[in-house]
């Protein structure tokens, strides 16, 4: 029986059978130039792209300015936001309080039975919780102005109405914009009062306001700690232990850790309390009636200033509520702030309610 035939007609050329395995290694080797042309090309492509895109990454770099309200490094676009000025409240059932962590510049001073309170100053955009909101009073009524933004509370003293409606201060009161804040359930009626960010912007966007600040800035410098720091806490004696202050310096941060009442003060959504710059304005003060007290913070007296670890002496000066608080050295030259958090402490005299 004979071999099994296999061949096809195409195997053949004039009679006589192909020589299949040449044309298998040309095209072979063709099919490997090809694949090495279009790798490299692919790779040429590539790296292209990834020039191009550090390139873009370079020319996109954003140039970095202070930010108008606590100097730190910001975008320009992020730079100067209407300031919100925030009443909070500082009863002790209320701590931690919301959002404090996150203002550039807070006031303390008393209001009444020795609870003291707080104005906030925002000028950043988000979601972020605030609060408890409470009623203004004269003397944050007048700190307020200077910044020239929206100032937001739940109602106010008698001196303090006066003076909201002689001046020309934006009042946003909870009592005519219920809207924009909100109640937490668990507490008392008078410490369950919240905003956030989001409903602020609600709101003075409602009022058809800029969304840029006006206001004259403080001066702000790098970080530049002193080889040898004070590390002896600050206390603020305010009146009862509840409210008394202490700040101690990190010295591997270069922070201010806040206490208040013997606890580390924090704020519920983002930790602890440390500002950059502590300052005390001593100033005097007198009451209105047996509860509601007016402290001067128009017109000037001594200050201390505590950054870098080290402790400044000078002057701070106010000279209209709607004037920028100055801090000033004993020469009278401006002092400069490290750029973040400032806390002020308002404070009566005598000076011996307060040791560092």
């Amino acid at each position: 029986m004979g071999q099994k035939l296999t061949d096809r007609p195409s195997d053949y050329t004039f009679g006589k059978r192909k020589l299949r395995w040449p044309w298998l290694i040309a095209a072979g080797t063709g099919a490997l130039v090809l694949i090495g042309i279009g790798g490299y090309l692919t790779f040429r492509g590539s790296a292209a792209q990834d020039d191009s895109a550090n390139t873009n990454s370079e020319l996109d770099t954003p140039t970095l300015v202070s930010r108008q309200l606590d100097g730190v490094l910001v975008e320009s676009e992020k730079s100067n936001h209407l300031p919100l000025m925030m009443v909070v409240e500082n009863h002790t059932s209320v701590r931690p309080q919301s959002g404090l962590s996150k203002a550039g510049v807070v006031y303390e001073a008393l209001a009444e039975g020795g609870i003291t309170r707080f104005l906030a100053i925002f000028a950043v955009n988000g979601t972020l919780n605030i609060g408890p909101i409470r009623s203004a009073r004269p003397y944050f009524v007048q700190i307020a102005r200077a910044y020239n933004g929206v100032f937001v509370h739940a109602g106010q003293s008698t001196q303090a109405a006066e003076q909201i409606t002689k001046t020309k201060i934006i009042d946003f009161n909870q009592f005519y914009k219920k809207y924009n804040f909100y109640n937490i359930s668990g507490r008392a009626q008078e410490h369950s009062l919240f905003t956030n960010l989001h409903l602020m912007e609600l709101g003075w966007r409602a009022m058809k306001l800029k969304d840029r600040g006006d206001y004259e800035s403080w001066s702000f410098k790098d970080e530049a700690p002193v080889a040898t720091p004070t590390t002896k806490p600050i206390v603020v004696d305010f009146s009862t232990a509840s409210y008394r202050v202490s700040y101690t310096y990190d010295t591997a941060r270069n922070v201010y850790k806040r206490s208040q009442g013997g606890t580390v003060a924090t704020d519920k959504e983002s930790g602890a309390i440390e500002p950059k710059n502590v300052a005390i304005m001593f100033t005097t003060s007198k009451l209105f009636d047996k509860l509601r007290r007016d402290i001067v913070v128009v017109g000037e007296g001594k200050l201390l200033l505590f950054r870098d670890g080290e402790m400044v002496t000078g002057t701070w000066k106010k000279s209209l509520p709607e004037s920028q608080l100055q801090l000033l050295d004993s020469a009278g030259a401006v002092l400069q702030l490290n750029r973040g958090q400032t806390w002020v402490e308002v404070v009566d005299l005598p000076e011996k309610y307060v040791t560092y």
